[in-house]
């Protein structure tokens, strides 16, 4: 049953490329060769169509956009998604966005309507620093397998790295990150979809961290998702002298929240 609907996908858009099963691969095969079975394509091709090539949108440097030349159908492992598919057997492609050789989080990537793919990737949970981008491919057999595009490298140099793990929407709203800088003043603000205020949060850390939490109950709403809110938050490095007593201020800078 299975492979009539691959047939009749096939025969209803001929302009699909590469088809779904060129032929059945064995585990004694090379990448290349079950490359070349399963998506009809050289390994070289294949790994090339991955590169990461830059597109400028204006929202950098928290979103960074990629366009990628891959015509295989492929599904992407989403925002947060897993490193290795969880159905290891089904007869699947997945992609996967790989920051110094582990999931990225907080990617995106989309198949755009000529069959390429777009791909972004917000740094604001990456570390100060420079990242080493891949896109992985990966395909199934009696095994998973994974073809890795060329690395890209790249610098994050954002104020502020949230924390990925304790960061997060829901009944509470936790704001947890670190600055570049050990002193700051900080404003959090939440807005509505309607950009009413609802909450503002201000603090002052000489710890180079934030650390905040909103208990949303008194809103009655039980668990708030990010389509529901939008949230700035501005960083203002401060320099003490020997008495903690404020003798400037740098500019404010405002970064967005995951």
């Amino acid at each position: 049953m299975a492979l009539l609907g691959f047939a009749i996908y096939f025969w209803v858009l001929p302009l699909v490329w590469p088809p779904f099963v060129i032929g059945t691969p064995t585990d004694n095969m090379t990448l290349a060769e079950k490359v070349k079975c399963r998506l009809g394509m050289d390994l070289k091709d294949l790994e090339n169509s991955l590169t990461l090539t830059p597109v400028i949108t204006g929202e950098e440097p928290f979103i960074l956009t990629y366009s990628m030349a891959l015509k295989v159908d492929a599904a992407s492992s989403g925002m947060m998604g897993t490193y290795i598919p969880s159905d290891r057997t089904a007869q699947t492609r997945h992609l996967a966005l790989l920051d110094n050789g582990k999931d990225a989080h907080l990617y995106e990537i989309d198949r755009q309507t000529n069959g390429t793919y777009l791909v972004r990737w917000n740094t604001t949970a990456a570390s100060y620093g420079s990242h080493r981008l891949q896109v992985s491919l990966f395909f199934s057999l009696t095994k998973p397998q994974i073809v890795d595009g060329p690395i890209r490298s790249e610098t994050v140099t954002n104020m502020l790295q949230w924390d990925y793990d304790l960061t997060g929407f829901g009944r509470w709203i936790d704001f947890h990150g670190f600055l570049q800088v050990t002193s700051a003043d900080y404003s959090i603000q939440i807005f509505d979809t309607n950009n009413f205020l609802m909450k503002r949060i201000d603090g002052h850390t000489d710890k180079g961290v934030i650390k905040e939490r909103w208990d949303s109950h008194p809103t009655n709403k039980y668990a708030w998702t990010e389509e529901d809110l939008k949230v700035r938050v501005y960083i203002t490095p401060t320099i003490a002298d020997t008495n903690g007593s404020v003798k400037s201020n740098a500019p404010t800078i405002c970064v967005p929240y995951p």
